[in-house]
């Protein structure tokens, strides 16, 4: 009988005990002032969403931002209704509704929307840090993709910096890209000559318009061609510099492969580049990215042309570089004998170093360099004084280029050995043939994008973008995941922003 007693009072003491691993547990201890704060965290610890609904009648009473983060944890739509009450905030108070646009975005819910909007457009001062909720209310309407944000965000795009901070600018050009709505072409194609505070946003516009696709083309056309009222407004009010409207434009065109637009280019190729004849330091050459977009679009059209930019001495330098690495992109190994002509251009006389012959070698051996498979692999450059240290180092890479071509030829496992190297030009040579080989070569593309030498992955992302297309799945999620992996790593920023631009083209 003592016995049987004595279990029972081990079992009655037992049960008063609290489990530390039920919710239940912490939910009673929220209105404790002493146990409160511990209560919330274990409760967030634990992950349960039976606790939600005790939080969120603590937080109505307290407004206590650690607890409006602890609701947002769980990421439960029922916590909507809090959240999106929580967005209302003012210049002097505005932390909670800061927390609270961010997690609306991650449940998803699209009930967020109109008020997400609302906080978008709320007039704020330029310098206030209550800032931050624009910002995370932005992100947050991307993440939703609902079409009833894209009014707001184009409304922030357009508005100068004179206005606001400028960073909101930045924002809203790369979330409009994730809806890809034509109506937003306009501010986009304004956007990429916007600059504020020492800052531009011309990567964040050139991916939507990217991401947009075909409906941009005749847009950026029209600026191309000085026909944007706004933009004309635009650059006589802000004194763009000379050849800008051309270069950009025609960047964005070569991005999106315009076919059409080779003739507005070839046109604009046969007037005078206002950039280069402003002088030095006042301009900047629009002719260059022309040429460079011709390449890129591929167009025959477009073939001759910027051969006889190649070969013609009185062209600019500049442009006759251009025309080098324009020919590469085409890929058509006739332009070959050009190439290897310039490659031989003289550039020292009397000991004399001319920089801008120099430039157009350089450029020349280069290209020919990456064109030449093992057919044009076999041939004798010019021989380079040590002394000339610059030089002495491109000739020495077309080289390894050469090389590389005679040992793997056609062979895709050659080329793909030489992608996974450790010699970065080689690994650059390998990522040109491969995506000229097609299929077989993009699959050893897409294992590559996150390759260690910048030169390399720049290349291995050319031909993810030349020769990829919407249906390479594959190559959306290695640049997704690699974007993710690199996008905190600011030394990385100029292969993060063209990795972004190589996934809106892999869209269409």
């Amino acid at each position: 009988m003592r016995g049987l007693l004595g279990a029972t009072l081990l079992v009655a003491v037992a049960g008063c005990y609290d489990d530390p691993m039920d919710p239940k547990t912490w939910i009673k201890k929220l209105d404790d002032p002493r146990e409160s704060k511990e209560a919330v965290r274990q409760l967030v610890k634990l992950k349960d969403r039976a606790a939600v609904a005790s939080l969120v009648e603590l937080y109505k009473k307290t407004r206590d931002a650690e607890q409006l983060k602890a609701i947002a944890s769980f990421a439960d739509p029922a916590s909507v209704p809090v959240l999106v009450d929580s967005l209302d905030y003012s210049e002097d108070s505005f932390d909670n509704a800061s927390v609270a646009a961010t997690a609306l975005g991650e449940i998803g819910d699209k009930a967020a929307v109109d008020p997400l909007v609302r906080a978008v457009m709320k007039p704020l001062k330029i310098t206030t840090r209550a800032n931050v909720v624009k910002l995370e209310a932005m992100k947050s309407l991307a993440k939703l993709k609902d079409p009833h944000a894209v009014d707001a965000l184009i409304k922030v795009l357009a508005t100068p910096a004179d206005d606001q901070d400028f960073f909101l600018n930045k924002v809203a050009a790369k979330s409009l890209g994730n809806f890809a709505d034509p109506k937003a072409v306009p501010a986009l194609v304004r956007g990429l000559f916007m600059t504020g505070r020492g800052a531009n946003i011309f990567q964040e516009c050139r991916v939507a318009l990217i991401a947009i696709g075909e409906p941009a083309i005749e847009p950026l056309l029209a600026a191309l061609q000085r026909k944007n009222e706004d933009l004309e407004f635009d650059a006589k009010k802000y004194e763009f510099v000379p050849g800008i409207v051309v270069q950009k434009t025609s960047i964005v065109l070569g991005d999106l492969r315009a076919k059409r637009a080779v003739p507005a280019l070839l046109e604009e190729l046969a007037k005078k580049d206002d950039g280069l004849a402003a002088g030095e330091g006042k301009g900047v050459s629009g002719h260059q990215s022309l040429i460079l977009a011709l390449g890129l679009i591929g167009d025959l059209a477009g073939f001759k042309p910027v051969l006889a930019v190649l070969n013609d001495p009185k062209r600019h330098p500049k442009e006759r570089a251009s025309a080098a690495e324009a020919l590469n992109a085409f890929g058509d190994a006739s332009a070959l004998p050009a190439l290897l002509k310039a490659a031989q251009g003289r550039f020292i006389s009397n000991m004399t170093i001319d920089p801008e012959a120099g430039s157009v070698v350089a450029a020349a051996v280069t290209a020919y360099s990456r064109l030449a498979g093992s057919d044009g692999a076999n041939v004798t450059l010019q021989k380079i004084p040590e002394e000339i240290e610059d030089m002495a180092e491109v000739f020495k890479a077309a080289a390894t280029r050469l090389s590389a071509a005679k040992e793997c030829k056609q062979d895709a496992s050659c080329w793909a050995n030489l992608l996974r190297g450790k010699d970065g030009i080689k690994a650059e040579k390998a990522a040109l043939m491969l995506g000229r080989l097609g299929k077989p070569g993009l699959a050893e593309l897409v294992k590559a994008v996150g390759h260690d030498d910048p030169a390399a992955r720049m290349t291995v992302l050319f031909g993810l973008g030349h020769y990829g297309d919407r249906s390479c799945t594959e190559c959306r999620e290695a640049l997704e995941k690699q974007i993710a992996a690199d996008e905190t790593k600011p030394p990385r920023k100029a292969l993060v922003d063209e990795m972004r631009a190589v996934r809106a083209m892999l869209i269409h």
